[in-house]
């Protein structure tokens, strides 16, 4: 029964690289960083899985869990950072009316 959880989380990783990636788009660089992630878990557990190699044991656990929180830090970061960015430019384009002759009005 091990194993065939084992093999399920590898598909479950995978799932979840595709659907990041897609969603891409919309959640931006953010969304390519998670979709990154999860193709790093699913390869970590396809070699456990599959190879047989003993990596969730010692110093590889450590090194998975220090790789997974980079790219936890690094998607909270550009995901702050880009959420800050769109509301800057939501609030900027509330302030100015219909009448507007701003740069930034001309854009739109």
């Amino acid at each position: 029964m091990t194993e065939f959880f084992q093999t399920a989380a590898v598909f479950l990783w995978l799932i979840l690289a595709v659907f990041c990636a897609v969603i891409g788009k919309k959640y931006g660089p953010a969304g390519y960083l998670m979709s990154a992630m999860f193709l790093f878990m699913t390869v970590w557990y396809g070699l456990r899985s599959f190879g047989g190699l003993p990596l969730f044991d010692g110093v590889y656990m450590t090194v998975f869990r220090a790789i997974l929180l980079v790219f936890l830090a690094a998607i909270v970061f550009v995901w702050y950072r880009c959420r800050k960015r769109s509301l800057e430019e939501e609030a900027n384009a509330q302030r100015h009316g219909h009448d507007c002759n701003c740069e930034h009005c001309k854009k739109d």
